[in-house]
């Protein structure tokens, strides 16, 4: 505590010291911040299409979280920046480990259906069809945007983009010029966050960063009382160049993280993705990616690591009334599993996997106001067979200031590892025969501005879903048991939000979510763990902001949420949770305070009966400097 405490005098002392200006990054928050609410609607996007488009004209259920909705909130995490979008389920389980979904199936093991980018990079672990979001610890400051898609992505993104899509992006390194320290000290956690770059002539820039943190174990929940502290850091580069047609970038991370638990726990890790953009005319483009991923992870016993390989090349290009995107992909990954805790084995314990995929989708223009968007994804797994994931969307635009959209569309979640090869000798049999569980969903949607200063977005949905997870006997109800295909049934929601620029110096959010569910069991089938894989879901959750400046320097903001109960043992209840922050700029000089789960000492989310833990309120203080 007392080495952050040092930090922040440090920091107080450099900003007192004579500086020319703020760098780069500063000059572009301070520009958002300024963005009218019809500017902020024509913020452009890729999430949606795979080529830039204003938020605005997007025929999907999208939010866009800002560079500077992330400084403004009092998140010191990626995992917790995502609370700031109303599209997802959030459950925080310890210290160290989260559940995110969307529209459904949320939990630590049933949340599978949600595929995560950084900066085109994959985080999606074949291993469990999840994210480990322990293991994702960019800096904040770094972040140009998240975009939040709820529904399915499969015919641009592949298998697993069944309920939604979150892509966080990076600031390009040419408007990241200078150096930033960043540190915060609290009852519950610390931080250190570091970066600096400059330029490399006229069209080139790199950084270098460093996050470090040490977070505190929460109190007991109903996974008992398990120490869960831990600390670690993370560290990178990113480098832009190039002018007119070319553009390149290049960048790294290297992680690594230490477990308050057993010695020699530690999660460690690197990757590197390189990206060239080629402009081959005023409307076509041509792109290529690949990245090197590799991590372990090691906690009670067990041991797991996972390498990535992938490349893929896309290629944009409008011709009259069509504006085309096509592409394909190549990915290779090596797993290990290792449990030395319980009887539980995958096997072989070390398997390579292929993909490849090709896909392409067309936006017709049918009139003035009208489009029709047509795509079609071929995935080819050698663990899972071919994946065919159609979409059909249409998209009405009577002005500029609204858009209407409705959609049909299939995605699949194919089977993990552990789906298909975690076996327990007489007890669970390997399912060499399980398939992929399938969605067909129908979607549609408003997006637009009711005034000037009003930006409203309602989306409504309807998933059915077939061949979800089950656990059953072997016929005759003898064991060992199996893990089957056979619960089927559907989700149905409306999620909205609105904001509203009540005065120039003040801007309020609303953002609300309900979901519906029916399952069955198919008939001569039962599912021996009651329906786990369908996850614990709370039926509505209700979310508000208030961004104020109260003066040129002083800025409050406020996040309040209600969140509804979740059934089971225990069951959890019904909970209201808020978030603040209060901060003084002064130039390139920040002090602020803030506090996270501040109504209650403490709160239940989930009632994992392996993980959960009861969430505290924290409190800390930070600055940030710039120079």
């Amino acid at each position: 505590m007392r080495r952050y405490a040092a930090l922040l005098l440090a920091g107080a002392a450099l900003a007192a010291a004579p500086a020319e200006a703020a760098d780069t990054d500063s000059k572009g928050v301070e520009a958002l911040k300024d963005l009218s609410i019809e500017q902020l609607a024509q913020i452009q996007v890729r999430s949606v299409s795979k080529q830039p488009e204003p938020v605005s004209a997007a025929p999907a259920s999208i939010f866009v979280i800002t560079s500077d909705d992330i400084l403004r909130s009092a998140a010191t995490s990626l995992p917790e920046a995502l609370r700031l979008a109303p599209n997802l389920e959030f459950q925080h389980l310890d210290a160290r480990q989260y559940a995110i979904s969307a529209r459904g199936f949320n939990g630590a093991e049933s949340s599978n259906k949600l595929l995560v980018l950084i900066d085109g990079r994959s985080v999606y672990t074949p291993l469990h069809s999840g994210v480990f979001w322990e293991l994702q610890s960019p800096l904040l400051e770094d972040i140009n945007q998240i975009e939040v898609v709820s529904g399915p992505g499969g015919t641009l993104y592949g298998p697993n983009a069944v309920n939604g899509v979150i892509n966080v992006t990076s600031k390009d390194a040419r408007d990241t010029i200078g150096g930033l320290i960043r540190g915060t000290a609290g009852d519950r956690e610390q931080t250190l966050g570091l970066r600096y770059g400059v330029k490399l002539g006229a069209d080139a820039a790199i950084r270098f960063y460093a996050d470090g943190y040490n977070r505190n174990d929460m109190p007991a929940g109903p996974a008992g009382n398990v120490d869960d502290r831990f600390k670690g850091w993370q560290g990178g580069f990113r480098a832009d160049w190039g002018a007119g047609a070319d553009q390149f970038t290049v960048q790294g991370d290297l992680f690594n993280q230490v477990p308050d638990s057993f010695d020699h726990d530690n999660d460690h890790g690197q990757n590197i993705l390189a990206r060239w953009t080629h402009r081959t005319g005023e409307d076509a483009s041509l792109q290529f990616q690949a990245y090197y991923d590799d991590y372990w992870r090691r906690i009670l016993l067990t041991k797991d690591r996972l390498q990535t390989l992938d490349a893929e090349a896309q290629y944009n290009v409008r011709v009259g009334a069509h504006a085309l995107v096509f592409g394909a992909g190549l990915r290779t990954t090596l797993d290990l599993f290792d449990n030395n805790l319980n009887p539980f084995v995958l096997v072989p314990d070390s398997e390579r996997l292929w993909v490849g995929n090709v896909f392409g989708q067309d936006r017709i223009a049918l009139g003035k106001s009208l489009d029709l968007i047509a795509g079609l994804k071929l995935e080819q797994s050698s663990f899972s067979g071919l994946q065919v994931l159609p979409n059909l969307r249409l998209a009405l635009h009577p002005n500029d200031r609204n858009l209407i959209w409705a959609a049909v569309s299939r995605a699949v979640r194919t089977p993990s590892r552990i789906d298909r090869e975690l076996t327990f000798p007489g007890f669970l049999a390997q399912a060499p025969n399980f398939q992929s569980e399938k969605l067909v969903a129908f979607e549609a949607g408003y997006r637009g501005q009711p005034s000037r200063t009003t930006t409203l977005s309602v989306s409504f949905y309807y998933n059915l879903y077939d061949d979800i997870r089950s656990t059953e006997f072997q016929p005759g109800g003898t064991l060992p048991i199996q893990l089957m295909n056979n619960l089927a049934g559907e989700t149905y929601g409306v999620e909205a939000w609105l904001t509203q620029q009540l005065m120039p110096w003040w801007r309020v959010s609303l953002g609300a979510a309900t979901i519906g569910k029916h399952f069955h069991i198919k008939p001569g089938h039962v599912d021996l763990t009651n329906d786990r894989a369908l996850g614990t879901d709370p039926g509505h959750q209700f979310n508000a902001r208030s961004s104020m400046d109260l003066t040129r320097r002083l800025r409050f903001d406020v996040e309040a949420r209600a969140v509804g109960g979740i059934p089971g043992t225990p069951p959890v209840p019904a909970y209201v949770e808020a978030d603040a922050r209060l901060g003084w700029q002064m130039g390139p000089f920040e002090l602020y305070i803030a506090g996270e789960n501040l109504l209650h000492k403490t709160h239940l989310e989930s009632n994992d009966p392996n993980r959960a833990q009861r969430i505290a309120r924290s409190v800390y203080a930070g600055t940030r400097i710039r120079f």
